[in-house]
């Protein structure tokens, strides 16, 4: 009838056989089934872009949409949905592998630790014996800190206020040498090694270094040996400052004086001694064996200190 328009119209027929979208649907849909897979598989590579670019084609080629079994925004959801689980995927891969190396370096880390431990305990075993104190000062200049402590017939105080006085317990001129020598190591990295006599009479061995952080002011006490070479030291340490005052007091009297060797040579004479002989200087009038007395006079005065030690 005119009008009526054939179920068949506008269908393309070959061969006698009608078009396939009328024939099976599902043959249809199998193109979209088969882009899904294919977008599924390199998906897992975390890219959604191949994906997207199907749906527009998709969106464009299809003159029914309604007969589709997988339509666009479902192609669009499942490329984000494997995107996300793409870079899921690779993340977690990547914190796996953190993870493992972050395990390694603690396991070096644990190690490290053990063996600064073990360095720090054997340390303080050696600085916390009883034979020796040491003084640390920061390069920050705080309070100095005190580590170990001395034998107590050393004579050395334990409060430490106490022991940095150490006026208090050193014999004087123990003490002035110290301090002095402290404050040329602290002030121009000066190291020194001395021996110091405390109160009580008892020899320590100081020494002092600087190092880049701290400088350390270490006491020693000794044993029985070396406290005997220790007092020899001391003992000749005050022989040499009483000689050197000696010689000051004698070098600034008016009168010519004079010391002679073992052998009868002259050894040293004072500035009076050398203006009296006429020498340039006293140490010419010693090299000179410059004379203030005669032959005659020398020989008593040379006779007489064999039975007696002062010339009269």
């Amino acid at each position: 009838m005119p009008g009526d328009y054939p179920r068949s119209a506008g269908k393309a027929v070959s061969g006698g056989h009608e078009d396939s979208n009328e024939a099976d649907p599902a043959v249809n849909g199998g193109g979209f089934r088969a882009g899904a897979r294919q977008a599924l598989l390199l998906a897992t590579s975390a890219l959604a872009s191949p994906l997207l670019a199907f749906a527009a084609r998709a969106d464009t080629s299809l003159p029914g949409k309604a007969d589709a079994p997988v339509s666009t925004v479902e192609v669009m959801q499942l490329a984000m949905f494997v995107g996300v689980m793409g870079a899921a995927l690779v993340s977690a891969i990547f914190l796996i592998r953190e993870r493992g190396r972050t395990a390694a370096q603690n396991v070096q880390l644990r190690a490290r630790i053990a063996d600064v431990n073990a360095a720090l305990q054997r340390s303080e075993a050696l600085l916390n014996l009883r034979d020796q104190r040491l003084i640390v000062w920061a390069t920050d200049n705080k309070k100095p800190e005190l580590i170990g402590s001395l034998p107590l017939e050393s004579g050395a105080p334990d409060d430490r206020s106490a022991f940095l006085a150490f006026g208090r317990w050193l014999m004087p001129r123990s003490a002035a040498a110290l301090e002095h020598a402290v404050a040329a190591l602290r002030e121009q990295a000066k190291a020194f090694d001395l021996v110091i006599e405390t109160q009580a009479g008892v020899p320590l061995e100081v020494h002092g270094r600087k190092s880049a952080a701290h400088v350390l002011v270490r006491f020693v006490s000794l044993s029985e040996t070396l406290r005997n070479q220790a007092r020899l030291k001391i003992e000749n340490q005050r022989l040499s400052a009483d000689h050197d005052t000696m010689i000051g007091l004698l070098d600034a009297l008016k009168m010519p004086a004079w010391l002679r060797a073992a052998d009868g040579r002259l050894q040293w004479v004072n500035r009076a001694y050398a203006e009296a002989v006429e020498a340039e200087s006293p140490a010419a009038a010693v090299r000179d064996a410059r004379e203030f007395l005669g032959g005659q006079a020398r020989d008593q005065i040379a006779e007489q200190h064999k039975t007696r030690a002062v010339f009269e």
